[in-house]
């Protein structure tokens, strides 16, 4: 039906206008034969699930690439106009765009070839391109049985130096974390900065990193742990936000892409709290991270999708 009112748009018989109605029409699944385009509108409609992702980029590198979530199931009565095909109305899909404001040339080069394929609709199936549009959209991400990262660097003049130290910061959160697994917190944090890296960090936990530096840009870091992702950008929030070990021994944690608490979020949570108690105890905490953090801030721009409410009125932070 789509292909008859196309031809008939391009210039056919005003008198041979062709049905609106499905029914007339042989209805029929793309055969194995069909052009690969066929199979991918197929499953836009008929296979692509509430929550999945869409990924809609422009003609140049320099144009936004906009990220949405489809709401909903497919509902053929939900309709849009389109300008190409005046009057036609055209099934759709409800699409949640989420707040993601990036060009397309800086995302990573494997997508960006992907982005600039020729066909109108392709289906991402690799599942590295896949954990990379988890990254842009979302920051923090849990895939299967590994998380990732995005760390933004947001000051337009960096320097490779204060890079570097914007990485061990981010390497102590993550050998933190190791070391609390291991449930050797208390002898980690009586170790020096770059002791406590050098003992405890353990290569096995994070997969390749990317990074790509615009001035500004960003490094992602997929980790092969279901909770590391979360736990280094939640202490780069906390320790960013003026809060003192003390006061973070009470934070909650709230997930904005969830209804309601998961476990994930249960266990983030009880997880930062045992590292703020530990930090209590000694004063690294203001002496040595808190200081890092903020350099970081001031020469990097250092930013994660995390953000902290600090409440000093008897509330939890």
């Amino acid at each position: 039906m789509a292909k008859r009112i196309s031809l008939w748009h391009r210039g056919s018989k005003k008198d041979d206008e062709p049905s609106r109605d499905a029914a007339t029409y042989q209805v029929k699944n793309p055969a194995v034969q069909a052009p690969r385009f066929v199979h991918e509108i197929h499953d836009l409609y008929a296979e692509a699930r509430p929550g999945d992702l869409i990924v809609i980029p422009g003609k140049g590198y320099n144009s936004t690439v906009y990220i949405g979530e489809f709401e909903g199931e497919f509902d053929p009565n939900y309709q849009v106009v389109s300008r190409r095909y005046p009057d036609e109305k055209i099934p759709a899909r409800k699409v949640k765009w989420l707040d993601v404001t990036m060009a397309k040339g800086q995302f990573s080069r494997r997508l960006i070839r992907l982005m600039q394929n020729r066909q109108a609709i392709i289906q991402v199936s690799k599942d590295e391109d896949k954990r990379d549009i988890y990254e842009f959209a979302y920051g923090e991400y849990i895939w299967k049985e590994t998380s990732g990262s995005l760390i933004r660097v947001t000051e337009d003049v960096i320097d490779v130096k204060d890079l570097t130290e914007a990485f061990d910061l981010t390497n102590y959160f993550a050998s933190q974390y190791i070391a609390l697994r291991k449930g050797e917190l208390e002898n980690f944090l009586q170790l020096s900065f770059h002791e406590a890296i050098e003992k405890y960090y353990d290569k096995k936990y994070f997969g390749g990193v990317s990074v790509e530096i615009h001035s500004p840009g960003y490094f992602g870091r997929p980790m092969k742990d279901v909770m590391l992702a979360g736990y280094v950008s939640a202490m780069l929030a906390i320790s960013g936000a003026g809060v003192s070990a003390q006061e973070a021994i009470a934070v909650t944690v709230e997930n904005s892409a969830n209804a309601t608490r998961s476990v994930c979020d249960e266990k983030l949570e009880a997880d930062i709290r045992e590292s703020m108690e530990m930090h209590a105890n000694f004063d690294l905490w203001e002496k040595v991270v808190c200081p890092r953090r903020e350099a970081t801030k001031k020469e990097v721009g250092l930013k994660t999708g995390v953000s902290v409410k600090v409440n000093r009125n008897g509330q939890k932070p």
